[in-house]
């Protein structure tokens, strides 16, 4: 059951036994004591008397005058009429003021139960006779007794049951809502108890009559009572109100003391930097953490203004910051700064600047401003190495291609406002770092790309930039009012530095460097521009021969396109196998015979003709197709050969010399691949030589000492070509397979018939022979040449003077109709057999 289901039951059961009460004071009501002077009473006690009620200042109480007749009622005419009289009273009473007729009922119930408890009381004291009503006979403690038996009881019941109900409605305690609300009470009923017995007597002694006088009299003490009260009510009301202002001017006093405090507190061990500054840029007030972050005190702050604190390059820009913070034009400014330390340290700095009132001022005075500063120099630290990784090689610590890429373009940009200005690039290729990568690792390679980095720094002017784009390629950024002479010296410079030997770890390493120089034009409009034409002029440089530069020109542009349509073509031309192979005779020079053919790759291009093997196999090897090709010439020479030699009668030997490229031997897949093509040409790997120049052991190392003792070992012949024109090495000489030694055509054409030039002849053809290998010269073309060559006791000979290099059909031409003895050919003869084709051989 909910509390207001339970308050609403208990004002049922109170309205119900107070119904008794009041239809027990009717029934039992002395009739013969009912007169006019109690109807008089009556009205006075509800028409006027009930309105009468005086409030006690301080106390939630009233003196209600109707009280005194309800208690005169009783002692006058019993206890009956009283109960009558005080139940009418607080029926028009509560009518007057409430609204809901349970609650009037109510009420008038309690005033009925309760004044028949304190006639009860009386009773049951036995204080309930008319002498002891009227205190008659002197009887005057008795009449006392009754006054206050009458009261007390009357108290107790009204408020008991009141409290009863508020405590049901308020869900408080009983005792607690007594001691609000009613204890208060007691003194209503004490005054009303005593007035009744002071009228009654007066009534006994002089008439009833003094009784009615009374009312005028008591209303007009009554009104002047209230007036007073109000002017009471009023000074104690202004005096609370001032009191209570007073109480709050305290608080706000307080209140604001406490903010001060606390905004001090706050300004002072805030964690970032607070400051008051004037608008002159004086220091006004500083925090505890301003003054860390500058590594001044607060009196060194005071002494100074934050222009002479601010960093020149970021003065001019603050002050206009702040001129239009002052003048209004925006409500605050945020910023990134940098401020010099007492220390003379730079310390980056975020601030955000706004206006602040100077008080009560005229609106023309300039207010202050408020500084939040916070040290950001760990973050901008931090974002620096950040972008300085991001811009730099990690190896060598110079510029990568993104800032290189970078400055260059800012520099072309200065072209097009600065007619004079100018721009080039040196694009630096290492020459033969991957031989030094692989043959002593990658941290020696690393150490001498450190190295080339230093000494690239070495050989530029303060303004140039030399960057490293990857691996072994470096650029260098010349800009500026120069020269254009200067740019070629730096490239001369450093060849002159690389030549030096660089120590690393404990190994002597020389390097050199292919350079190609730029000068920007009109039409390098962009850093893509820049670098092709760069690439270009150092690609030029390289295929010129190693540790050089070259500027480029106009003319390498187009030979650059040609070089691209040449290796479309190249790539077509492997894909339709359009080459031919061309056999040029090997002849033993002591008797004269045929011994073999050197098989020599040609390719006749669709529009341009005949293509150099000097042009075409560098750019195989260049784009990746040197083992397609070199397999593809392999595979024909072998089906080939095997005709050529079925022509011989059974028995005579045929040897076919093929070249093979330094590239191939990266592949590791190349001797199998060789066995595969000998096995399904059902070529006899006895009569195969594959020709290698030097430079294979250089470039390929130990791999490619693996790969030609397996060739050696299944029956192929290992011949080094063009021997004594590139690097030579006794070390691999003695430990390699190798059956013969080719003498290059350079060292065959100075000889002469007097037998000048030959000391190099002879120092090859001695070397070879204390080797146990064989000698062929290349490049044979007069008969002084080949008398020379057999006084030297050289083993064989090929060259024009013997045959040009032939096709396959006169190949077979040639080995079904030439006498096997040493014959040198008639023009006629090369006109017939070669159809006046002068061919170059394959060239490594």
């Amino acid at each position: 059951m909910n509390k207001l289901s339970q308050n609403r039951i208990y004002m049922l059961i109170i309205i119900f036994v107070g119904a008794l009460s009041l239809t027990a004071a009717i029934v039992y009501a002395p009739l013969e004591k009912l007169n006019f002077q109690f109807l008089v009473l009556c009205c006075f006690a509800i028409g006027l008397s009930s309105r009468m009620t005086l409030e006690i200042p301080r106390f939630k109480s009233h003196i209600a005058v109707s009280d005194t007749f309800v208690f005169l009622a009783l002692l006058s005419y019993g206890g009956e009429f009283a109960v009558l009289l005080a139940a009418a009273e607080a029926f028009f009473s509560s009518w007057r003021f409430c609204n809901k007729k349970i609650t009037v009922f109510f009420n008038t119930a309690v005033l009925a139960l309760s004044t028949t408890i304190a006639v009860f009381a009386l009773k049951t004291f036995d204080l309930y006779t008319e002498s002891q009503l009227h205190g008659r006979d002197g009887n005057w403690s008795e009449f006392v007794m009754v006054l206050s038996v009458m009261a007390l009881a009357q108290f107790a019941v009204n408020t008991t049951l009141c409290s009863i109900y508020h405590a049901l409605k308020s869900e408080m305690p009983f005792w607690e809502t007594w001691k609000t609300k009613y204890v208060w009470t007691f003194i209503t009923y004490v005054v009303g108890a005593l007035g009744a017995g002071i009228l009654l007597q007066f009534g006994d002694r002089i008439g009833f009559g003094i009784v009615i006088a009374t009312f005028p009299v008591i209303y007009l003490v009554y009104l002047s009572y209230r007036m007073y009260m109000k002017n009471v009510e009023m000074s104690i009301a202004q005096a609370e109100q001032a009191e209570s202002h007073a109480r709050v001017l305290e608080g706000q006093s307080r209140a604001l003391a406490e903010s001060e405090e606390r905004f001090r507190s706050a300004f002072n061990y805030a964690p970032i930097g607070i400051a008051l500054v004037s608008p002159d840029g004086n220091w006004l007030k500083v925090n505890n953490a301003l003054s860390e972050i500058f590594g001044y005190a607060e009196e060194e702050f005071l002494a100074r203004d934050f222009q002479s604190m601010i960093h020149e390059e970021d003065l001019g820009l603050a002050l206009i910051k702040l001129h239009e913070l002052l003048s209004g034009k925006v409500p605050a400014s945020q910023a990134e700064r940098r401020f010099v330390h007492k220390s003379g340290a730079i310390v980056w700095v975020s601030w955000s600047v706004s206006r602040v009132a100077a008080g009560i001022a005229a609106e023309t005075e300039r207010p202050n401003l408020i500084f939040q500063i916070q040290d950001i120099t760990d973050k901008k630290l931090a974002e620096e190495q950040l972008k300085y990784k991001a811009t730099h090689d990690a190896l060598t610590d110079l510029p990568n291609r993104a800032l290189f890429m970078t400055r260059l373009e800012q520099a072309l940009d200065k072209i097009k406002k600065y007619p004079t200005y100018k721009v080039s690039v040196l694009f630096i290729d290492l020459d033969r770092f991957k031989i030094v990568n692989d043959s002593l690792g990658h941290q020696i390679g690393d150490e001498l790309l450190i190295g080339i980095a230093g000494r690239l720094r070495d050989c530029l002017r303060p303004s140039d930039l030399v960057a490293r784009l990857g691996g072994d390629e470096f650029t260098i950024l010349v800009e500026g009012r120069y020269d254009t002479a200067e740019v070629v010296r730096i490239a001369e410079r450093i060849n002159e530095k690389f030549a030096l030997p660089f120590d690393l770890s404990g190994h002597e390493v020389f390097s050199s460097a292919s350079i190609g120089i730029l000068h920007a034009a009109e039409n390098h409009r962009t850093p893509a521009d820049m670098m092709r034409d760069a690439d270009t002029a150092m690609y030029q440089a390289k295929r010129g021969g190693k540790a050089r530069h070259e500027v480029f020109d106009r003319d390498m542009h187009v030979a650059v396109k040609e070089t691209l349509q040449l290796e479309t073509d190249l790539r077509h031309a492997v894909e339709k196998q359009q080459f031919e192979v061309f056999y040029q005779p090997i002849y033993t020079l002591s008797d004269g015979k045929l011994e073999g053919f050197e098989a020599l790759a040609r390719w006749e291009h669709e529009t341009l003709g005949v293509i150099s093997p000097a042009k075409f196999i560098p750019l195989a090897e260049e784009i990746g197709l040197i083992d397609h090709f070199g397999e593809q010439i392999l595979r024909c020479a072998c089906e080939q050969g095997q005709q050529l030699k079925a022509i011989l009668p059974a028995g005579e030997p045929l040897s076919l010399s093929v070249n093979l490229s330094v590239k191939q031997f990266a592949n590791a897949a190349l001797v199998k691949n060789i066995e595969k093509i000998l096995r399904e040409t059902a070529f006899d790997a006895r009569n195969l030589r594959l020709e290698i120049t030097e430079t294979v052991f250089l470039e390929q190392g130990e791999r490619a000492v693996e790969m030609l003792h397996e060739l050696r070992q299944i029956g192929v012949e290992i011949n080094i070509d063009d021997f004594g024109t590139g690097y030579s090495n006794l070390n691999y000489l003695t430990r390699l397979p190798i059956t013969t030694l080719k003498i290059d055509r350079s060292f065959i054409a100075p000889i002469e018939a007097s037998g000048k030039n030959t000391e190099i002849l002879q120092t090859i053809v001695m070397l070879a022979r204390n080797l146990g290998m064989r000698v062929i010269a290349e490049g044979v073309e007069t008969e002084a040449q080949l008398e020379q060559l057999k006084k030297l006791n050289c083993e064989a000979a090929q060259g024009y003077y013997f045959a040009k290099p032939m096709s396959f059909a006169d190949a077979k031409n040639f080995l079904t109709k030439k006498s096997q003895d040493i014959e040198p050919a008639t023009a006629e003869d090369s006109a017939r057999s070669f159809n006046g084709v002068s061919l170059l051989p394959m060239v490594q």
